[in-house]
């Protein structure tokens, strides 16, 4: 089953994310560290944020939960 969020992912996603880690040379741009394994949206969507590639960025995954954690909280309060 795919999850609503997965539905408005864009079809070629799998190929983009491999584009970003490649382009980004594995380095988190939340903690500058080598060994990013995912990737994340500079400016969320749910903020206005796009899937273009100078919106996507390389992360960690324990640094993109805290940042998605700190963005739902930031939008919960406004």
């Amino acid at each position: 089953m795919t999850s609503e969020r997965n539905l408005f992912r864009p079809k070629d996603w799998n190929r983009r994310r491999r584009a970003v880690l490649k382009r980004d040379a594995g380095v988190c741009y939340l903690c500058g560290l080598a060994g990013a394994n995912e990737v994340d949206h500079v400016t969320a969507v749910a903020d206005g944020g796009s899937w273009d590639y100078d919106n996507l960025r390389s992360a960690h995954r324990a640094c993109h939960t805290a940042k998605s954690l700190q963005d739902r909280y930031r939008r919960s309060k406004a």
